[in-house]
């Protein structure tokens, strides 16, 4: 009896241990585990959890369709796959696990060593599949070329059917009428802004390259064409696993190769392969320094940065920043987004850090909670490294480090205010010099700025500045491990700003030939 425990790899479509376990006939058990840990943790909103519980609708709907069902067990995850397996042996069975590897969380980590353990105590064999590309960490030199040797691999079939034996199990198991019922409150939203499954992940896929790419490189960073569907919207099906990076990556190689002839689209599409491999470069980059998550890379800003709970002065800009209401349209429209989406665009995402850990002074961890609570794509190898990168923590080496201006940013990733009207609608009555120049202020119902910007600018970033120079200071002296690190990943973001300028120079030829 082959036991297929699925977890953030919800589709039967290039999944390693489907293919592996169901090969030749085998009997399988697929299953999936409700885990408390999972909807009890404080970074996990609501909108994930009903992502989630989507996409498992959708994957007992197409195993189903193979013969097969997916089977929901409630509880601990190790005493239930320990469980299991004992109740197996008792009925007469071997069984073996297939399960792919978990990246994510140290509770993952940890809670398959202790599976691992207890299989091989019991002399019972095992599979640990991969989901994704995960290189070993002694080779980064090689990365690009085993990744995309990774990529352009063949996937893995789906079987044609699956043999899934009834069996009665004394374990706590829900139905999924059960399963939205007793966690009805996941499901009581107003509007489901990206709904879960592998179906859906397929759909979103054909649209975005049938015409949503157009532009892709240029309109990611405007938040309302974002909104509206100019990015491909696959984020949190690629961090749950409903579609595999690797099945996105050749098709739409397969669909740049069909508009080879039109050298915008073949840009857009290949700036958009680009970010799925800055998506799978995270997700290494956690498993391997798990630690990223909750610490500082560099101890040196352990007094300035640390999880403690905020003074009353903090507590009050961090409920501000929160709500949407700071004073800065851009600021409060994408936390207004963010709170009712659960989403929003990269640069905002960023500008929306920046904002939070310069400006107001608050530490990251306090945001990238805040960020977890809410995304529906929420993924701890992107969001908390990316929290520390635009808190000024990573790499030192350079002199400098960006402080994103949320006014200057109105005109240009929404000069026609369509995303702050959307958003903000205290301020629709106001044009775009009158919002830069601050002409509703005390004009209408909507806050005044709760900081000096520019004075906070200052003052705040000379702390950041000084101690990025502390660090810098030490890994010079210190040498060793930590400073080559540190060398590499300098040059790491060096060669990626360069090729993004030599790219965005080359297209700007490019248009104007075509013009």
């Amino acid at each position: 009896m082959h036991l297929l425990w699925f977890r953030r790899d919800l589709r039967l479509t290039d999944n390693e241990i489907v293919t592996l376990a169901t090969a030749n006939g085998a009997a399988v058990k697929p299953f999936f585990i409700i885990d408390p840990w999972f909807y009890t943790w404080t970074d996990v909103g609501t909108a994930r959890v009903r992502f989630l519980f989507e996409s498992l609708e959708n994957l007992n709907s197409n195993l189903q369709k193979l013969g097969s069902q997916l089977y929901l067990f409630e509880g601990n995850s190790i005493d239930i796959v320990q469980g299991l397996t004992k109740q197996l042996i008792e009925h007469g069975y071997n069984p073996k696990l297939f399960f792919n590897r978990d990246v994510q969380v140290e509770y993952g980590i940890n809670r398959d060593k202790s599976i691992v353990d207890f299989y091989e105590q019991l002399n019972l064999d095992y599979h640990i599949g991969l989901n994704n590309f995960l290189q070993s960490a002694e080779q980064r030199d090689q990365w690009f070329h085993e990744y995309y040797t990774y990529q352009r691999q063949p996937q893995y079939p789906i079987p044609q059917t699956i043999n899934t034996p009834q069996l009665t199990l004394n374990l706590p198991q829900l139905t999924f009428e059960e399963l939205k019922q007793k966690y009805h409150s996941f499901w009581a939203v107003d509007q489901v802004y990206f709904p879960g499954g592998e179906t859906q992940a397929k759909s979103k896929l054909d649209s975005f390259l049938k015409k949503r790419y157009y532009g892709y490189h240029w309109k990611l960073s405007r938040p309302m064409l974002s909104q509206l569907g100019a990015t491909s919207h696959l984020s949190p099906h690629l961090t749950f696993g409903t579609i595999s990076t690797r099945t996105v990556y050749q098709i739409t190689k397969a669909r740049a190769e069909e508009l080879k002839t039109q050298p915008k689209a073949e840009f857009s599409l290949k700036a958009f392969r680009d970010r799925l491999r800055w998506h799978d470069s995270f997700t290494q980059r956690l498993y391997f320094y798990p630690e990223i998550a909750y610490k500082n890379r560099y101890p040196e800003f352990d007094e300035w940065y640390t999880p403690l709970e905020l003074p009353p002065q903090k507590q009050e800009l961090f409920y501000a920043w929160q709500e949407g209401m700071t004073g800065f349209p851009l600021v409060d429209a994408s936390m207004r987004q963010l709170k009712a989406m659960g989403w929003m665009n990269f640069r905002m995402r960023a500008m929306c850090a920046t904002f939070l850990t310069i400006n107001c002074g608050i530490s990251w961890h306090h945001g990238a909670r805040h960020y977890m609570n809410y995304l529906v794509d929420g993924d701890l190898a992107i969001d908390n490294w990316q929290w520390q990168m635009q808190a000024g923590v990573t790499n030192p080496l350079s002199d400098t480090f960006r402080i994103y201006n949320p006014n200057k940013n109105i005109p240009e990733k929404d000069p026609d205010l369509k995303f702050i009207y959307y958003w903000v609608s205290e301020l629709k009555a106001y044009s775009l010099p009158e919002i830069i120049q601050g002409k509703y202020i005390g004009n209408s119902s909507y806050p005044q700025t709760i900081l000096d910007w520019a004075k906070t600018r200052k003052v705040n970033g000379k702390i950041i500045s000084d101690l990025r120079k502390k660090v810098r200071e030490r890994l010079t002296l210190d040498g060793g491990t930590e400073y080559e690190s540190a060398v590499a990943a300098k040059e790491t973001v060096n060669k990626y700003w360069q090729h993004k300028d030599r790219e965005y120079k080359e297209f700007k030829k490019l248009e104007a030939e075509l013009e």
